[in-house]
């Protein structure tokens, strides 16, 4: 509670104390040894809670609790009760308030994200297991901390959910704390206004789980990220198990102090990446669970939704519910390949085609070279494929900006400092050698960049 808020509370006591001395409501001697010295603590929807020093006091307000639940609804226009509490009563109280205060910006936990409704692929199978063995494991910490990171919409947050949920229904002795990285940050900011950071260090370090979604956010502000330093260490000298995702591998956060990053790093990173083929099926599969009777939509149409939206979950899910609604108003007696071509040919979203992405470089310099996908990312160091595999790592990061982790896992799984190495390779011989631009300058007009 702030101090502004409290004092206007006081503000209001006061006047009630003063309306009981003025208009003789207790006797003067009465007044001055049980009345005079409480406090109005604090006023929520319908109760007030009174702070007196003495058990005397205590027992002289709950004798007389009518009295002062009439006076307090007078002052505050609605029915009020009272709540009689000791001054030393009040600590446990302040502690009750902060660990709310926390959770009011923290454990929104969806119901439906689960790890039974999590479809798992090749994108996304290290994510998974990780995860599970996060909330499964009874060691005191399992992989600490957990990092997970790929782009928006690829499931990261629904796996943090499912932890949760899975530690509410098997292991409900653990005390846990999953928040947004934005909704983190405010804590802290209210904190340090509030003067009250070692409160709100000393309720998290009580946790045995810290699940914080989209760390990046953290680059907001320097105090946000010395708070947290001190959080983070405390926790996990405490051996409590600390899980966060971001939108990049931990090296490639921009404006967090070194010291925090390498922490990140000490830990197990894994990433979700784009949802293959397959994988893309088997979720729009999923969400039509249950629904066989109501909609009849073919494999093909599904298909071609897989191919053209599995960019991210969200999009596959948005482009289904976009299809199914378009079904409501024509009203075909199958949703197949046909018709779904035909409701999404002048959407925009649909024309992923003209879109750049890794697989597409990767296509291009294939055949520029005649080689294959497969040798591209095979672990050959024959000349024409390994300078081919350098180009296409190079142009990936260059064009996208694509973080040098997740290029890797385009790239046959390759370590992200394989990846730098090859992209620092091209980036010397542009420099010292006109075939090498002569070569990207080709494979840009062929990806309809340069005239």
């Amino acid at each position: 509670m702030s101090n502004t808020v409290q004092n206007n509370f006081q503000s209001i006591w006061n006047q009630i104390l003063n309306n009981i001395k003025d208009n003789n409501i207790f006797d003067e001697p009465v007044f001055h040894s049980y009345i005079k010295k409480s406090l109005l603590y604090n006023v929520s929807d319908d109760l007030a809670v009174i702070e007196v020093p003495y058990i005397t006091d205590k027992n002289f307000f709950i004798q007389n609790i009518d009295e002062f639940n009439r006076l307090l609804s007078d002052a505050f226009d609605r029915d009020i009760k009272s709540q009689i509490v000791l001054t030393s009563e009040i600590s446990t109280i302040k502690k009750e308030e902060k660990k709310d205060f926390i959770f009011e910006y923290g454990n929104k936990i969806l119901d439906q994200y689960t790890f039974d409704n999590f479809i798992q692929g090749q994108s996304n199978q290290q994510s998974f297991a990780a995860a599970y063995g996060c909330a499964y494991s009874k060691e005191k910490s399992f992989f600490n901390p957990l990092f997970i990171y790929g782009n928006s919409g690829l499931g990261k947050t629904h796996l943090l959910h499912a932890i949760c949920n899975y530690l509410k229904d098997n292991r409900p002795e653990i005390k846990y704390l999953y928040i947004d990285g934005n909704d983190f940050i405010s804590l802290i900011i209210n904190s340090l206004k509030e003067k009250n950071t070692d409160e709100l260090i000393e309720n998290i370090i009580q946790l045995d789980y810290l699940l914080i979604d989209d760390i990046q956010h953290l680059a907001k502000t320097n105090q946000s990220q010395e708070l947290f330093f001190n959080i983070y260490n405390k926790l996990k000298s405490n051996g409590k198990q600390i899980i966060l995702t971001s939108d990049v591998y931990p090296s490639e956060l921009k404006n967090i102090n070194d010291r925090i990053i390498s922490r990140f790093t000490s830990g197990l990173s894994v990433s979700i990446t784009s949802p293959e083929f397959e994988t893309a099926v088997s979720i729009l599969q999923k969400k039509l669970e249950g629904r066989n009777k109501e909609i009849n939509i073919s494999e093909d149409a599904l298909y071609y939704i897989a191919h053209k939206f599995n960019e991210d979950v969200r999009k596959l899910e948005g482009a289904l519910n976009e299809l199914l609604f378009k079904a409501i108003i024509y009203n075909p007696p199958v949703i197949d390949e046909q018709f779904t071509i035909e409701m999404f040919k002048e959407n925009p979203i649909i024309n992923q085609n003209d879109e750049l992405t890794i697989k597409k470089i990767k296509k291009e310099v294939c055949n520029y070279y005649n080689i294959t996908q497969k040798q591209i990312e095979s672990k050959s160091r024959t000349a024409d494929i390994a300078n081919a595999r350098h180009i296409a790592i190079y142009l990936s990061r260059e064009l996208l900006d694509t973080p040098f982790k997740r290029i890797g896992s385009e790239f046959g799984n390759r370590d992200h400092s394989t990846i730098m190495t090859s992209y620092d390779k091209i980036s010397r011989l542009l420099k010292e050698k006109k075939v090498y631009k002569d070569v990207i300058s080709d494979i840009k007009r062929r990806l309809g960049l340069v005239a």
